[in-house]
């Protein structure tokens, strides 16, 4: 708790930038001890879409699993969908009995490395929740009150600060996001991401090529990878998924 104060000014001060899940993550490092976090948002009727994370090492394939129907079967995920008040929870005292032999654990679970796994729900707004989650590798984390208070406490503002996020400038977060999306959800390279991203501003291929400074044989290769990686096979299929799909 040595850093609550002084960490916080610095994620009030990125509400409306792209820092802002970053800065959580860290501010947050006050009250918890973990190896790893990820944040998802939870909307009504789409799989998770992730925000942001910190790690020991690259996560990506174990990440795209999850999005792709793994959470169904999640714990979180699972007293997410009850609904009510934001809490602070570990995987123990929501796993059910014989959790580690179930299909949820040995399929995916073990991929990520975690022992242990500790949850911050946040209700952001209806049909809308916050999920971040902190895990250990060679330690659990304790269920006790004493170590879950300062975190508890600390629920309102997150979830005060979250709900600006969204609603203060989401214009100035969209790209970040989408980006950070396309990379853990289809596996596209930064490269990959920022051709997507002249596509979608209407940049042809020289014009990629020459803001890119590489050669148009490479934004082409570039573009087919994608198409393939998004199985698509039209730049209007690729509009359609980005500009009017739900990943916005």
């Amino acid at each position: 708790m040595d850093n609550y104060l002084n960490k916080l000014p610095d994620v009030i001060d990125s509400v409306a930038t792209n820092q802002f899940y970053p800065n959580l993550l860290s501010w947050l490092s006050s009250f918890i001890t973990f190896d790893n976090a990820i944040v998802y948002s939870f909307e009504k009727g789409a799989p998770p879409r992730f925000l942001s994370k910190v790690e020991r090492r690259n996560s990506d394939s174990v990440n795209r699993i999850y999005q792709r129907g793994a959470y169904l079967m999640d714990p979180f995920y699972q007293e997410i969908q009850k609904g009510g008040a934001s809490t602070v929870l570990t995987l123990k005292e929501l796993a059910p009995k014989g959790f580690y032999h179930t299909d949820y654990y040995l399929n995916f679970y073990r991929k990520t490395g975690w022992c242990d796994e500790a949850g911050l729900l946040l209700e952001i707004s209806t049909g809308r929740q916050l999920g971040i989650f902190f895990g250990n590798e060679d330690r659990p984390f304790f269920s006790g009150k004493h170590t879950q208070a300062p975190l508890k406490d600390a629920c309102d503002i997150i979830r005060s600060m979250a709900r600006l996020h969204k609603e203060v400038s989401p214009h100035a977060v969209s790209h970040h996001y989408r980006n950070a999306d396309m990379q853990t959800r289809f596996g596209l390279t930064p490269r990959e991401c920022e051709v997507v991203e002249l596509i979608l501003a209407g940049k042809g291929s020289p014009q990629i090529a020459q803001s890119l400074f590489i050669s148009l044989g490479t934004v082409k290769n570039h573009r087919k990878n994608i198409y393939q990686k998004l199985d698509i096979n039209s730049q209007a299929e690729l509009f359609n998924l980005f500009m009017n799909g739900p990943i916005q």
